[in-house]
């Protein structure tokens, strides 16, 4: 029996921007034809073009349904957890958590920015800014309030979230490390690398008692 057209209707966007994700991780947004898409998605040109309006368009939409949850986690997470050793350890495992399950997407949206121009690309910069923003300001908080020693927040800042995004190139759930395990692992790289302290003494993420990281993420 076939399927509601209601559900039809809320399948098909998923099946392309799911081929979208592979072909745009594999050859690239540039070696990627419109055509090659809708073949992998099972639809039509028309079916494509009726959902989004462009391929730029299909990317800026994989990009925002991307990052968007992440953004949200992490308001979420600073408003919820009272201190910026909390903040920070929770804002680096969640962005591991999903740079490792949802893999392709974080790596098609990090790299395939340089495809965009003009008022999309000033979009997705403005939605990563704002998130990158959340970051910052908790690390010059830490500051402020004494317990991060950094120099320069906003240059460290980006070396953090360097160092979180790149988890999507190389783990792998068949190695030594669980994946919570590399969360927390990371979350303990993080601390340190701002010298997290109190008392004279370093905080540790087994210190903090700020739950698992899907905690504010929403699946």
């Amino acid at each position: 029996m076939p399927r509601p057209r209601a559900a039809d209707a809320a399948e098909t966007p998923r099946r392309i921007r799911s081929a979208a994700i592979s072909l745009f991780a594999e050859r690239g947004f540039h070696g990627t034809g419109i055509r090659d898409i809708a073949t992998q998605a099972g639809v039509t040109l028309s079916s494509l073009y009726h959902h989004f309006g462009s391929k730029d368009d299909l990317l800026v939409d994989i990009m925002f349904t991307s990052t968007a949850p992440l953004k949200r986690a992490a308001d979420q997470a600073y408003q919820a957890l009272e201190t910026p050793c909390r903040r920070l350890a929770m804002l680096i495992e969640q962005h591991v958590w999903e740079h490792v399950t949802d893999r392709l997407a974080k790596i098609v949206s990090d790299t395939e920015i340089r495809a965009l121009s003009g008022e999309r690309r000033d979009r997705v910069v403005a939605l990563r800014d704002s998130y990158e923003n959340v970051w910052r300001t908790t690390v010059e908080e830490g500051v402020a309030e004494g317990v991060f020693t950094v120099s320069q927040p906003k240059a460290l800042t980006i070396g953090l979230l360097e160092m979180c995004t790149a988890v999507s190139h190389w783990f792998q759930p068949s190695g030594d490390l669980t994946l919570p395990e590399l969360c927390h692992s990371y979350a303990d790289g993080g601390l340190a690398l701002v010298r997290a302290a109190r008392g004279g003494r370093p905080v540790r993420r087994v210190d903090l008692e700020i739950g698992e990281p899907t905690r504010f993420l929403v699946s």
